[in-house]
């Protein structure tokens, strides 16, 4: 849905600095295109992409480097889409040319395991002597949670628009520079979306109600 209409895959290398072989992200990048390049051990492999000719980025990459990551890659020119949560928005991405982040509904969250729950998910002493536990904490949202995906890109030729995102309660860290404030509604290519000088925050205005 976002890959292929981007016309990132034209690209003669595709860098895949965060994803090791074989893994569901690179089986379905095999798919699409025969020069990959995975990760192997090194993690400074992110910062070499512009050691790469023609070389454009597809991965997920962790949170805590997403920032880092896409202003750097902004700054060398180099294409990429980033698969990423959508808990925070870099104002900087919103002011680069062919550039910006897209996130799904909240209806629509990855779920993982988190907190305590990564403890004793898989565990079959848990699993067999407290079977009732695991699916309460399940029933109360306790194992799980669900966290908004999206994605950020620079340099594609993003034609692909979704049509319509609708969102229900987004519940953002309190710092100034990562507030997103979006209005209850249906959001199009119609929609406003501006960072706010007195308040420094990104606002998505939906003119559909």
């Amino acid at each position: 849905m976002v890959v292929e209409p981007s016309g990132i895959l034209r690209h003669k290398t595709i860098l895949m600095p965060f994803t090791s072989e074989d893994t569901p992200l690179h089986a379905e990048a095999k798919k699409w295109h025969n020069n990959i390049v995975f990760f192997e051990g090194d993690k400074t492999l992110w910062e070499k992409a512009s050691t790469y000719a023609d070389v454009a980025v597809i991965d997920n990459p962790p949170f805590s480097l997403s920032a880092t990551i896409e202003n750097k890659y902004i700054s060398e020119n180099i294409p990429f889409i980033l698969f990423r949560s959508a808990v925070s928005y870099p104002k900087f991405i919103l002011n680069s040319e062919h550039a910006g982040v897209i996130y799904e509904s909240s209806k629509k969250g990855v779920k993982f395991n988190w907190g305590f729950a990564r403890h004793i998910s898989g565990d079959e002493y848990v699993s067999n002597k407290y079977p009732n536990l695991i699916d309460m904490l399940k029933r109360y949202n306790i194992l799980e949670k669900e966290v908004p995906v999206g994605f950020s890109f620079s340099l594609t030729d993003y034609k692909f628009k979704v049509k319509s995102v609708t969102f229900t309660k987004f519940n953002y860290p309190r710092k100034s520079d990562l507030h997103l404030y979006v209005s209850r509604g249906v959001y199009d290519e119609k929609s406003k979306v501006y960072v706010d000088e007195n308040d420094g925050r990104v606002h998505l205005i939906s003119y559909t109600k």
